[in-house]
């Protein structure tokens, strides 16, 4: 049984002989001959290697959770809001939509965040939820292709 650095080592120098002989043999018969052994033992040092083991290690090593996650919930709600308050402009500036009507929905949003501003002062560099909180999650209008179907005004 070979050690882990000897078969790293194996399997690079088969993957340059590999590549090698793909650039400077010109008979295909053998560059295909000789290209297939050579694929037959790059998969077995490969094998041997244990790749997929070793960037598992990799990744748990490098995942860190969110220090602040109230303060993150907070912010994409407001977020959301900002979005909700642009699709309303471009849905009223296309005439898709009622003028009036989206004129009281943008004071709404703009009542909304507001509000987030104020959780966001109260939420920053807290770790755990408040129990007395209520959720910042808001109903709001999908991001994407403005609302058809409506008034045009």
């Amino acid at each position: 049984m070979r050690s882990k650095s000897l078969n790293a080592v194996l399997l690079a120098f088969s993957v340059v002989l590999e590549g090698a002989i793909l650039l400077t043999v010109s008979n295909p018969w053998w560059r295909l001959t000789l290209g297939l052994w050579l694929l037959a033992l790059i998969i077995v040092f490969a094998s041997q290697v244990k790749m997929p083991g070793l960037i598992g290690e990799l990744s748990t090593t490098s995942i860190r959770r969110r220090q602040f996650p109230l303060l993150r919930k907070t912010t994409g709600a407001l977020l959301d809001q900002v979005r909700r308050l642009n699709w309303l402009v471009v849905d009223m500036d296309r005439g898709f939509r009622d003028r009036d009507t989206v004129k009281m929905e943008i004071q709404a949003t703009e009542r909304r965040m507001a509000e987030l501003l104020i959780e966001i002062r109260k939420t920053a560099g807290r770790m755990e939820p408040d129990p007395d909180a209520h959720p910042t999650e808001t109903p709001t209008m999908p991001v994407g292709e403005p609302q058809q179907g409506t008034d045009a005004g």
